[in-house]
């Protein structure tokens, strides 16, 4: 029920009150109250026009109710003001026994103090109703004494605010901003001011006209927008030249390495050691010397590897078989080195073939960081690129390092390692994890905490759980609780709720007893739990690019960091895209909307994923197509899955087979794959019938295909 049919329900209840209980009786007041409650309007302020002449308390109590009552002639706040005043005076000068007289007649402390109160209720519903700047201000003037006072120039600010946006002007909101210094709606205020100035100031959209913008704004949030525009503007039409003068001219620019990346490929489109020495010798201030020179080994000696005939090689990025088929299996190359299997045994070989580790592992893993974990019957240890023994193979289990640091199990302890190979924390603990920012979370007794690098519990054993540190942070549990800690051990935020979630863009959503809101890194509440979730829930509620979807109820919505709602609570679900856009669901049916919260594609499929490339994918009758950003079915929904596109082209399901399509819907990769596995490097590796082929996503051919594929 609305607050405006209960203040109408309270009324007449008031009226009836009063009035049933002298209907029957004569005189001139009952009458007035009678006519009051036929709604003869007419006669009743007749009458309490005569009452006021000789009972001015009684008449002007009448006369109040009469100029309140709505859709009446006599309706008129203002005059109703007026009575219900001088009621409240005359009732203060009423003596005892007048009082109890009045009593008779529903007039009490409560009642006569109720005829100011629904004056001013009834102004602010008129004020909600016209909802115009100059119907706030007028109720200020005429009620300056109304408690909702406050309230309507909330309001004021509000629809001023409106008004200002709607302008699309920075002087409009500079306008607002100076009226209004402290209505909440500044902060999105000054937002808008530096981006209607930053538009109006740039509108030429020249280089000049940006770099003057950045002379006269040179803190402008828009700062690095105008530097992007900038890059962009300077790199249509490039030469080596003119990247070049770029560079000299914007030191400051962010974009300098993208801009000296750029200038090497266009000097040199072909990457050998010839062209490389004379890049070097003519631009000598190039920041990546070094990673030029890793990337020209790479380019030159790239190589996968392939199976023909039940058996393991190496092809290179042309399809040349570079390796010959020998092994029994093979891993991808890391850090110059594969892993190879022979004779039951794995070894490590180099990009030329040569066996650089000898065949006398039962299982190898990758190279990272200059060692690769192996094992040796059921015990564990590391190697290095040498062949070298780094950590002795006698552990159970042997993680990978962190931070200088890889925990080892043995006889059912766990210890650290550093990377010489020395037990550095004791095989003392029930259990341990990786190191993060210079602590690992240990168990002993049942209980968590941590210790640093040189094994010293820094934090002591007194959590159920608890998480490694990111970024200064661990979530820890207590009691079924969760809350945050500082390296130091210190509570951040105490251990209250159900569950806290990952920080993203500062903040983390926190569940408690099914309520959802979000927390900084400091532990405050910034956006309070007045949301609604459960566990699972916590990933899809984390910001991106400054927005989150939530949930109130079964609807779904979007809020921004500020906890203002920029997409209305009406969906059944909303799935948050790497564009910026949000797939959301209405009615059963999936649509899009914008980061600004505007409908770009109405709800009408059965299910989506997102946009990638250009294209989405979309369900329809239980089969899947895709869609262009202009909401055009450019592949017809035929298949049974359907992923996103990558450098235009999508793998789809059709049956028990897969297969690979353009974005016109044209095969490149017929449906009759077992399998197809997204590599690094832009590669495709598909399997058929126990065949194995590569198709290179940037050439949009097949790199390598085994005999009979």
């Amino acid at each position: 029920m609305s607050s405006r049919s209960v203040k109408l329900g309270l009324f007449v209840a008031v009226i009836c009150m009063m009035v049933s209980a002298f209907q029957l009786r004569a005189g001139i007041i009952e009458k007035a109250f009678e006519a009051l409650e036929m709604k003869d309007y007419f006669k009743a302020r007749e009458l309490f026009q005569k009452v006021v002449r000789k009972d001015r308390l009684v008449g002007n109590y009448g006369l109040c109710l009469v100029h309140i009552t709505k859709q009446n002639p006599f309706y008129d706040l203002d005059t109703a003001k007026i009575f219900a005043l001088r009621t409240e005076s005359f009732w203060k000068l009423a003596s005892e026994k007048e009082r109890r007289k009045l009593s008779e007649y529903g007039i009490n402390s409560k009642s006569v103090e109720g005829l100011r109160v629904m004056v001013y209720s009834y102004a602010l519903d008129q004020v909600n109703d016209q909802r115009t700047i100059e119907s706030c201000r007028s109720f200020v003037n005429r009620f300056p004494s109304a408690p909702q006072k406050k309230e309507v120039l909330d309001l004021m600010a509000t629809i001023s605010f409106e008004n200002a946006k709607a302008a699309n002007s920075y002087t409009a909101i500079d306008k607002f901003l100076k009226e209004f210094p402290s209505a909440p709606e500044t902060i999105e205020g000054k937002v808008l001011y530096e981006k209607f100035l930053f538009e109006d100031r740039t509108k030429d959209g020249t280089v000049e006209n940006y770099k003057q913008f950045l002379t006269e704004r040179p803190d402008s949030p828009f700062k690095r927008q105008v530097y992007d525009q900038i890059y962009a503007l300077s790199m249509e039409d490039p030469t080596v030249r003119s990247i070049h003068e770029f560079i000299k001219r914007n030191p400051e620019s962010p974009h300098l390495d993208d801009a000296w990346r750029k200038l090497f490929k266009l000097f040199a489109p072909k990457l050998d050691a010839e062209v490389l020495a004379e890049f070097k010798l003519e631009y000598p201030n190039y920041p990546f010397v070094t990673e030029l020179d890793d990337e020209l080994n790479i380019l030159t000696m790239q190589v996968y590897p392939a199976e023909q005939n039940h058996r393991f090689g190496f092809v290179s990025r042309k399809g040349k078989v570079v390796i010959p088929f020998s092994y029994e299996n093979a891993g991808d190359f890391s850090e110059g080195l594969a892993a190879v299997y022979q004779n039951g045994r794995w070894g490590y070989i180099n990009k030329k073939g040569k066996t650089i580790i000898p065949f006398n592992n039962d299982e190898a893993e990758t190279f990272s960081n200059g060692v690769a974990i192996v094992a040796r019957g059921d015990e564990y240890g590391m190697l290095d690129a040498d062949g070298n023994v780094v950590v002795e193979i006698v552990y159970e289990e042997m993680y990978d390092f962190h931070d200088g640091m890889a925990s080892v199990v043995k006889d059912g302890m766990f210890g650290f390692v550093n990377r010489k190979g020395e037990l550095t924390i004791p095989l003392k603990l029930e259990q341990a994890w990786d190191f993060s920012e210079g602590l690992a979370v240990i168990e002993l007794r049942g209980f968590k905490g941590y210790v640093d690098t040189k094994g010293a519990v820094v934090i002591k054993c007194q959590y159920e759980e608890a998480e490694p540190f990111f970024q200064g942070v661990a979530r820890v549990v207590k009691k079924e609780k969760m809350g945050l800690i500082n390296a130091g051990g210190d509570s951040i935020t105490p251990c209250k709720y159900d569950r806290i979630g990952n920080f993203s863009e500062g903040l983390a959503c926190v569940l408690n007893e099914g309520k959802v809101g979000y927390v900084d890194r400091y532990g405050n509440e910034v956006i309070p739990l007045t949301y609604d979730g459960e566990l699972e829930e916590l990933v899809r509620f984390e910001f991106k690019d400054s927005k989150a979807i939530v949930r109130k109820g079964k609807k779904f919505g979007v809020i921004d960091k500020t906890g203002t709602e920029v997409k209305a609570f009406e969906f059944d679900l909303i799935d948050p895209i790497e564009d910026g856009r949000f797939a959301a669901k209405k009615k059963e049916k999936f649509g899009f909307f914008n980061a600004a919260g505007i409908d770009v594609i109405p709800s009408k499929y059965d299910d989506t994923g997102g946009f990638s490339d250009g294209m989405a994918s979309v369900k329809m009758d239980d089969y899947w197509g895709y869609i262009n950003d202009a909401d055009e079915l450019v592949v017809a929904a035929d298949y049974d899955e359907a992923s996103d596109f990558l450098n235009g082209v999508a793998l789809v399901k059709r049956g028990d087979f897969r297969c690979v399509i353009d974005k016109n819907g044209e095969y490149l990769v017929p449906c009759a794959m077992d399998e197809i596995v997204v590599m690094e490097g832009e590669l495709l590796r598909l399997e058929k019938e126990d065949k194995m082929a590569y198709f290179d996503l940037r050439t949009k051919k097949y790199m390598w295909k085994a005999i009979g594929f």
